[in-house]
């Protein structure tokens, strides 16, 4: 297949933190590796869009208003994945949808994307939890409504597995965002009194100085920011415990990563996330501190230093070949 991918705008603000952007290289990757062809559009070339087999966008947006139709009359193979992250009740994103005054041209995001859904010929989500936003929110049709999950991405074997695993917890994301947590993380480290590794974006000065704020003096806090991927592959082989407990968050990868390197996982227990570990990691109400730092503590005491059970069913489950073939078998399906 000849395969275009598009992904939101903003997206390059955050460049290589996006979560977005790593979903959909991720999925090039797997797909390249079965044969096919993927393009990430650059606004700044020249395509021949009635060539594509599949052109699948990223995100949601106003911008989508009028870009999905004029994309339509050049090829109407489109597939998106809108990534609902949404705490929201179904009705209230229901009440969203009819947020748009097409004359006055005045529309929310939301009214943005249900009306062109109609204009696409599918539409992939990462769990069960978001596709129940798609067919009760928006009412969309449940047939063209496709459940991908995301697959890991790093590629760990027995023999480079940490046998003793050093007793921190380890915390990767954009870690300045209010929806990851970190500030609750942080209290909870001071309140247990647990080594916490803090990696990934620390944002703008600005963004950063409630944490900064928030770890004052503890010692047994370190902010590492940004880190290469061997140094990333290196934490995950000493980490005990690998902890997610976000307010809101679509799947996780660097959780399923922390999992195939052999990580016990605490994972908030809001949304789609937990969907992925069968049961066999730990979640938590991602607004108790005290749950958050009991959890973390019973995982780092865990006689267990590799959760193998844990560890054989996501890499069965969400191989980047497994996951590919079923993106495949989707578009064909959408055809």
């Amino acid at each position: 297949m000849n395969i275009a991918y598009i992904i939101y705008p903003a997206a390059v603000i955050n460049g290589k933190s996006n979560g977005v952007r790593s979903q959909a290289l991720i999925w090039k990757r797997g797909l390249e590796e079965l044969g096919n062809k993927v393009v990430l559009i650059n606004l700044w070339d020249n395509y021949e869009w009635q060539l594509f087999d599949v052109i699948h966008i990223f995100g949601k947006g106003l911008w989508l208003e009028e870009f999905i139709p004029y994309l339509k009359k050049h090829n109407p193979n489109i597939y998106i994945s809108p990534i609902i992250d949404s705490t929201k009740s179904h009705p209230a994103y229901r009440i969203a949808t009819f947020l748009g005054i097409q004359r006055l041209r005045i529309f929310s995001p939301t009214y943005v994307l249900k009306k062109q859904l109609s204009n696409v010929k599918g539409v992939f989500v990462r769990t069960n939890y978001e596709r129940e936003y798609l067919t009760k929110a928006f009412g969309f049709n449940e047939e063209k409504v496709f459940n991908v999950s995301l697959p890991y991405s790093i590629d760990i074997d027995l023999g480079q597995l940490n046998l003793k695993k050093e007793p921190f917890c380890l915390h990767v994301s954009s870690i300045y965002q209010d929806r990851k947590n970190v500030i609750r993380l942080i209290e909870a480290a001071k309140r247990f009194n647990f080594k916490l590794v803090l990696a990934g974006s620390t944002g703008t000065e600005k963004e950063f100085e409630p944490i900064k704020r928030a770890i004052d003096e503890s010692e047994n806090i370190k902010v590492l920011g940004f880190i290469s991927d061997q140094e990333l592959l290196d934490l995950y082989r000493r980490a005990k415990v690998f902890a997610l407990p976000s307010t809101y968050e679509g799947v996780g990868m660097v959780a399923l990563d922390a999992a195939v390197a052999g990580c016990q996982i605490v994972l908030t227990d809001v949304g789609g996330p937990k969907e992925y570990y069968n049961g066999l990691a730990t979640t938590v109400d991602p607004y108790d501190i005290d749950a958050i730092g009991s959890a973390i503590i019973q995982s780092m005491e865990s006689n267990e230093d590799q959760p193998m059970d844990l560890r054989n069913y996501v890499i069965n489950e969400y191989s980047i070949r497994s996951i590919s073939s079923k993106i495949i078998g989707a578009y064909e399906m959408g055809q």
